[in-house]
């Protein structure tokens, strides 16, 4: 009997678990790169309402908040649609 075989082929409720986690997660993180990326680009045509104090931004704080914000987008959303090295 070659139980040894058999059981090495059947994958486990646990292996397929993890590989549905670990797919689940890697898309979750490039939707985020993608929104963040998309998020990036169209921030900076908010910075001219913001220097008017038009649309709702009042005082410097709020203008501080976009920039960082805006920084926050790049840095997330700078590795967006790279090629993957993991096959």
């Amino acid at each position: 009997m070659s139980s040894k075989t058999a059981s090495s082929s059947i994958r486990t409720p646990i292996r397929i678990g993890s590989t549905v986690s670990a797919e689940c997660c890697r898309r979750a993180v490039a939707g985020v790169r993608g929104v963040a990326f998309w998020a990036s680009v169209v921030l900076p045509l908010a910075y001219l309402p913001a220097a008017y104090g038009a649309m709702g931004f009042e005082g410097a704080w709020s203008a501080l908040a976009l920039i960082a914000v805006h920084m926050a987008c790049i840095v997330i959303g700078h590795e967006h649609n790279t090629p993957s090295t993991t096959a």
